[in-house]
Formats: structure tokens, C-alpha cells, sequence
């Protein structure tokens, strides 16, 4: 996911400053991603060999919500395909990867968050329990209507569908984000701080800012681009929703860093593998600035993208740097 999102954010830069090597090194994250999914592929799906003991981990409070990484995964790569993959690839070949990816993925989505919430129902939870990975589940779903846009764009003639069921998944995504972030907030001021691995959570956050506002956007520009008269002929909601969102992101980013460098001075949570948990909020939240930048035109936000494309990097640079360097 962490791959996947700066590859999309690099390409994204390169459309804004018109670099054409940060469309090469966008092509380089686009395969070293899809390498890392064919890799990791296979260790998650072994889980499903032993049915008892998967449903053992996803009522697990730390682990269960973990495992939504690989459908969101998959989808992460359905939108760097649909956007990168022309660079590679044929049209053609990139919108059939792109499809599959996106049908699996969707799919994966449904069966995970109808099998988790029913388990997390049944299991006994307390508020301790909750920490920043419950966030994935419901997020994901945010993750399908970007991914949809680049097929909208090739099938003008099923676009109104298409919206449809892009903004439907949207719906899923808002509003059960929304219930798991209250009881987030309630677990920061109620519980104990975070340490080790759950600290990174405090920046997961950041992926849904970024995603709600990068969503409606695109499906504004996708439904624009393929004259859908009930969306209008401009990009006044997803400018807006951009907004609204990117100043939640911004609030909560710096809310983030001082409760997170709080717990790194108590030593309880060193640089680790975990850390990407950082990675992909951050370059959500920096995606949906670097879209409203190109909307806009405005110099300032693009900049602001600029900026926290290269925040990005460094995060991802160090973070890779641990995890291959970790025995």
C-alpha cells in the first residue's frame, strides 16, 4: 500500500510540474509495488487453509483489522494501474489489469468487512481494544471509487452506473468511517497512550481525510469529463469535499505529531516495519493536495503537494530502510 500510494503520488507531481522523471520513477514504484503484492500474495491467502484459526486472528483486536491490508492492497494497485500503467503498457492491457484488480479487491472488501464486523460483534471488546487499524476496514471501501474512475473515463456509455456505484461505495466508506472514528477518539481520551506498533495507528486518520476528498473529486471529474448531467459541468463538490477534508487532515496531522513524538520520547515506540502504518496516510492526505492543486491551479496548494510528496518519500525511504535492514 505504502508503494502503491507514492507511485500515485509521484505521477501525480510529474502532471503538475511535467517532469517526465518523476513519471519514469512512478513506473518504477508501480512494479516494484505490483512485486511486492505477488510476493505477499501468498502468505495471506495460506491463511485460508486453516479456517479455525483465521477466525481466531480476525477476533483478534490487533491483528483482525490488520488483515483488511490485502484487499485495500489490491485495490491500491487497481488505482496506480489505472493511473500509472498507460506509462507501461498498452491502454488496453492497463484497464484489464486495472479491472481485475478492482473486481477482486471489491470483492475482498465485501467478504472482509461483513465477516469482521460480525466477529468483532461477537467477541467481547472493551475500549482498550480499539486503536488505528480498525480504520482500515471501513476505509478501504473509499478506495473503490478512485479506482473506478480511469474505467469511467474508457466506458463513457455505462459512466452513470458506474458513478452510481462508485458514490454507493463512498456512502459505505463515510459513514462507517465516522462510526469507527468516534470510538477512536473515545479509546485517545479515555485509554492509556498508544506504544509500540498501535502508535503508528495515530496517523491512520490521515488516509480517510485524504480519501474523502480525493473520491469525490475524481467521480466529479470522471462523471464532467463524460457529460453526466445530474453531477454538473464543473468540479464544485469534489473542490469542496477536497477542502473540507484536507483541513481535517492538516488538524489532525498536527495532532498526530505531537501526540506521536510524545510516546517516541517515553522510548516505547522505535522505528519499526510498523511504522508503515505512517506511509499511507500521509500519502493519501498528500494525493488529495496535489488533486485539488491541479484543479485549482493554485500555486500554493501545488506547492503544499510538492512539499508532501518529498515528506512522503522520506517517510517511505526510512521506513524500507528498517524493514529490509530488520532480521
Amino acid at each position: 500500500m505504502g508503494t502503491g500510494i507514492l507511485a500515485l503520488v509521484l505521477i501525480t507531481q510529474s502532471q503538475t510540474w511535467n517532469y517526465s522523471w518523476l513519471t519514469f520513477t512512478s513506473v518504477i514504484g508501480l512494479i516494484l509495488a505490483s512485486f511486492l503484492g505477488v510476493w505477499l500474495l501468498p502468505r495471506y491467502l495460506r491463511r485460508l487453509r486453516d479456517r479455525l484459526a483465521l477466525m481466531t486472528e480476525l477476533a483478534n483486536p490487533t491483528a483482525g483489522p490488520m488483515l483488511a491490508t490485502l484487499p485495500a492492497g489490491l485495490l491500491v494497485l487497481a488505482c496506480a494501474w489505472g493511473r500509472i500503467g498507460p506509462e507501461l503498457v498498452p491502454n488496453g492491457v492497463s484497464l484489464w489489469i486495472t479491472t481485475t484488480l478492482l473486481v477482486v479487491g471489491t470483492v475482498g472488501v465485501i467478504a472482509f468487512t461483513m465477516v469482521w464486523t460480525v466477529t468483532i460483534m461477537r467477541s467481547p471488546m472493551q475500549l482498550s481494544d480499539i486503536h488505528g487499524g480498525w480504520l482500515i476496514p471501513p476505509v478501504m471501501n473509499l478506495l473503490i471509487p478512485v479506482a473506478l474512475t480511469p474505467i469511467i473515463f474508457e466506458n463513457p456509455n455505462m459512466s452513470q452506473l458506474l458513478l452510481i456505484i462508485g458514490f454507493g461505495f463512498y456512502g459505505i466508506g463515510l459513514f462507517l468511517f465516522l462510526a469507527i472514528f468516534s470510538l477512536f477518539i473515545a479509546r485517545i481520551i479515555l485509554g492509556d497512550p498508544f506504544s509500540g506498533p498501535l502508535a503508528a495507528g495515530l496517523w491512520i486518520p490521515l488516509a480517510p481525510a485524504g480519501l474523502i476528498g480525493l473520491a469525490a473529486l475524481r467521480l466529479q471529474q470522471a462523471g464532467t469529463a463524460t457529460a453526466v448531467p445530474w453531477l454538473g459541468a464543473n468540479c464544485a463538490l469534489g473542490i469542496v469535499a477536497c477542502a473540507i477534508s484536507i483541513g481535517f487532515g492538516l488538524w489532525w496531522a498536527l495532532f498526530a505529531f505531537i501526540s506521536f513524538r510524545g510516546i517516541r520520547k517515553t522510548g516505547t515506540a522505535p522505528v519499526q516495519p510498523g511504522w508503515w502504518g505512517l506511509v499511507f496516510p500521509i500519502g493519501a492526505l498528500t494525493l488529495c493536495i496535489a488533486a485539488l492543486g491541479q484543479a485549482t491551479n493554485i500555486m500554493a496548494i501545488q506547492l503544499a503537494g510538492a512539499g508532501g510528496a518529498a515528506a512522503l518519500f522520506a517517510c517511505w525511504a526510512v521506513v524500507a530502510k528498517v524493514t529490509f535492514t530488520t532480521r
